[in-house]
């Protein structure tokens, strides 16, 4: 469901209600993982909390803190796991080209600070690329939501997890004609201990990956060793400075 995240909450009127106004100068931005949470959203743009307890500021523009999130379907690529882990014990995400599939994702419309403070939190510690996808097939959503020729995403370098010599799809991920099989998070977990650390139990592995840097590391390091080649091939580099 879309949602317009404003002041450090989801608000889900419908799309058709939405102003035009508040996709005027926004980069639009695929969310294929934990991004298309407003959850997600809340602990990268904290400020938006703050200023839900402050009265809204008299002549302030409404539109400036929100983020329109609008759910639609990515045609002939699905969502799968990446080959590594992140710093809260989860196996990442990542987009994966499988020709015929249709994979819903969201694409977050990003103002330039907020598209900055993306960069900070995706691109620091050198796994995401960031880019646009060009001459993708894309849903268009009703209401006044601009279409896209093309859309910017972060996809990760690691590649995709390796299970069973293929990608593996996210299940939690809504797709139609999926060419990999799917997993869910708590699978692609236990898939993960049962090839790098077998001796130890499921949650203790989780807790050593969120408290130990040096551990996650290796754990990213094994996984990219054997992982799945991305392929992307609507992909192209843009520089985020």
């Amino acid at each position: 469901m879309s949602y317009r995240f404003r002041r450090g909450a989801a608000d889900l009127s419908p799309p058709s209600t939405w102003p035009a106004e508040c996709f005027k100068d926004r980069t639009p931005v695929i969310a294929h993982g934990s991004n298309r949470a407003p959850e997600q959203l809340a602990r990268k743009y904290p400020g938006d909390r703050e200023t839900a307890l402050k009265p809204q500021r008299a002549g302030a523009d409404p539109q400036a803190d929100e983020i329109p999130v609008t759910l639609t379907q990515l045609h002939d690529y699905e969502v799968v796991y990446s080959a590594h882990m992140t710093r809260y014990g989860a196996v990442a995400a990542n987009l994966q080209h499988a020709p015929g599939a249709v994979v819903e994702v969201f694409i977050t419309w990003l103002n330039a600070a907020q598209l900055q403070r993306m960069h900070d939190t995706e691109l620091g510690a050198e796994i995401y690329r960031f880019g646009c996808l060009e001459d993708v097939t894309l849903g268009q959503p009703a209401g006044p939501i601009p279409p896209l020729e093309r859309v910017f995403v972060y996809l990760s370098s690691a590649g995709c997890l390796r299970v069973a010599d293929q990608p593996a799809g996210i299940a939690a991920v809504p797709a139609v004609q999926r060419r990999f099989p799917a997993l869910s998070q708590l699978e692609a977990l236990e898939t993960v201990r049962h090839r790098l650390y077998p001796d130890r139990g499921l949650d203790e592995f989780i807790l050593a990956v969120i408290a130990e840097a040096e551990l996650r590391r290796r754990v990213i390091e094994a996984l990219r060793a054997d992982a799945v080649t991305l392929a992307a091939p609507h992909f192209r580099s843009v520089d985020p400075g």
